[in-house]
């Protein structure tokens, strides 16, 4: 089972985080990696990797919005 934002996903290898998020998309409100911080596991990755990220079973990703405040 791979999680994100809290959405549950059967888990397939080979698929990558980018495939993932085109899954969710089409059911759920979109989201990408600009602008956005993609956290797998705890871990804050850099979007370039989020792109090429090969999931793994038991995987929690979060990906939010950057806020810019002040």
């Amino acid at each position: 089972m791979i999680r994100l934002n809290g959405v549950e996903f059967e888990y397939r290898e080979g698929v990558s985080l980018t495939g993932l998020i085109e899954s969710y998309n089409l059911s759920h409100a979109n989201i990408g990696f600009d602008d956005c911080v993609v956290i797998i596991n705890g871990a804050a990755i850099s979007a370039q990797n989020a792109r090429e990220w090969r999931l793994c079973e038991n995987d929690t990703i979060i990906i939010a919005p950057i806020l810019d405040g002040g």
